[in-house]
């Protein structure tokens, strides 16, 4: 036979191999995905939302919503392709009556930041040594940050150090936490549901 044929058959058997793998693989990421999502209104007291479904190399999405002792809380678990990759996030926002708030970021400080900290990093010094030394903080006002990330507060957000892997932003009406990856085992869901917790007694705190 001749090399040139055999070369584009196995090409193709190649592509076909990839592709069933990455089925699979996709299929299995999001059923996880939609049991946790389950798992997760069950804890929280919402509605079971739709399954997410899946196609290769598109965005999909599961999701919560609704009203949790008179807050709107949001949930979002997605994929999106991107040109080189897929962009895994989980999210999710608690609404906060207090309009037009400066915007404050909190994120843990890990040994790229504690590095570019060196070079001009913006970061704000609350006055807690143990809180200042494990996570930066942005915003445009000083004084509203400080005001508003209270010692009990501060307090609060280390008790959840270990479990956060994103960032909380405090914004307008709503405290929103985002991190990479999905929303996949047990463990993540025990994990959330602290960090659930912790934003909601972020937003209580900011409407003082």
């Amino acid at each position: 036979m001749n090399p040139i044929i055999i070369a584009i058959i196995f090409s193709i058997v190649v592509i076909v191999a990839i592709y069933i793998v990455t089925a699979r693989s996709s299929k299995s990421t999001v059923k996880n995905m939609n049991l946790r999502i389950k798992e997760l209104a069950e804890r929280l007291g919402l509605q079971v939302p739709k399954t997410a479904t899946s196609s290769i190399s598109s965005f999909f999405t599961v999701g919560l919503s609704g009203l949790i002792k008179d807050r709107n809380f949001h949930f979002t678990n997605y994929i999106r392709s991107e040109k080189t990759s897929n962009k895994h996030s989980t999210e999710f926002s608690w609404e906060c009556q207090r309009r037009e708030t400066p915007c404050i970021i909190i994120s843990r400080e890990g040994l790229v930041t504690s590095f570019r900290k060196q070079f001009g990093l913006q970061d704000i010094e609350i006055g807690d040594k143990n809180f200042d030394g494990k996570f930066l903080v942005k915003c445009d006002d000083t004084d509203y940050a400080k005001r508003i990330l209270t010692a009990a507060l501060c307090n609060e957000i280390l008790k959840k150090e270990r479990v956060m892997y994103g960032s909380i932003t405090i914004q307008n009406q709503e405290v929103h936490y985002i991190e990479p990856g999905l929303l996949v085992n047990e463990q993540d869901v025990d994990r959330l549901v602290r960090l659930i917790d912790l934003c909601k007694i972020i937003a209580i705190e900011t409407e003082k």
